[in-house]
């Protein structure tokens, strides 16, 4: 009997690993995990949880969805208040948006002189050399040749249009050519002319004969244009003005914007007004 009962205890001691064995054996069982294919490993993942699913929510499932009892009428749940919460966030970063459109309305709304004259403002989408890329388009009333104000200043006009985007010519761009008036304050008149952009950082007028008395510093009006200007928009000021090498008789005009290109992040079209029949 004694046997008996003696060998069964060594059984017991031959079979109980040690905590070394027991590790290593853990140990191999996680490398041949984690060399098991991964479809394999999300398969028994998601066996385990199909499985096991119910009795692991449980506790969370009634944690979030069963509200305390509350019998107060302005009491909201948890998950409700988090709901309104983003919502009232959503709506009031849309308040600030308009806020800032209308203040930059009323800004560029109280520089137009002309009450026949209509602005849509617009953001600048996307940068390109001598291009902005607005998000407005023929929806909203854009066409060709409109002319872009930007800090007030024209610095551009409509190139292309699709339906809700629109491209801007800026001035510095060669592809640019507008019609302008050159301040003269000492004789208290305007010289026309015509501007071209540098493809660089500003503008030329050509061809202005040197009998009329421009110097640097006079400022420079996009003149006006029938269906698209009603009267004169400040573009910059001359900033350089010699004689043409290769025409002595006539300046050579350098005119600097008034924007600044990377400042700009809004612009407003001129829109004009249909006039009543």
């Amino acid at each position: 009997m004694e046997n008996g009962y003696s060998h069964r205890l060594m059984a017991q001691a031959k079979f109980k690993p040690s905590k070394l064995t027991l590790f290593i054996s853990l140990l191999l069982t996680g490398f041949i995990f984690l060399l098991i294919p991964q479809n394999i490993t999300s398969k028994i993942n998601f066996a385990f949880i199909d499985i096991f699913g119910f009795f692991l929510n449980i506790g969370t499932s009634a944690a979030y969805y069963q509200a305390p009892e509350n019998h107060s009428p302005f009491f909201v749940p948890r998950h409700e208040h988090n709901r309104l919460q983003v919502a009232y966030r959503n709506l009031q970063a849309q308040y600030l948006e308009q806020k800032q459109q209308i203040e930059e309305l009323g800004r560029v709304r109280m520089s137009e002189p002309d009450p026949t004259t209509g602005l849509m403002l617009a953001k600048i989408v996307n940068r390109r050399k001598n291009e902005f890329i607005i998000n407005r388009g023929s929806n909203d009333g854009l066409r060709k040749g409109q002319y872009v104000l930007g800090d007030n200043a024209v610095i551009g006009c409509i190139e292309q249009v699709s339906a809700d985007i629109s491209s801007v010519k800026l001035i510095s761009s060669p592809a640019c050519r507008l019609h302008v008036k050159i301040s003269a304050p000492d004789v208290q008149t305007y010289f026309n002319g015509t501007m071209q952009g540098d493809d660089k950082d500003g503008a030329k007028i050509m061809n202005v004969p040197k009998k009329y008395q421009i110097k640097v510093g006079h400022l420079v009006y996009a003149a006006p244009k029938a269906g698209f200007l009603q009267s004169p928009r400040i573009i910059g000021e001359i900033s350089r003005c010699v004689t043409d090498r290769s025409n002595p008789v006539v300046w050579d005009i350098s005119v600097k914007p008034y924007y600044e290109f990377e400042n700009i992040t809004n612009v407003a079209v001129i829109i004009m007004k249909a006039e009543p029949d």
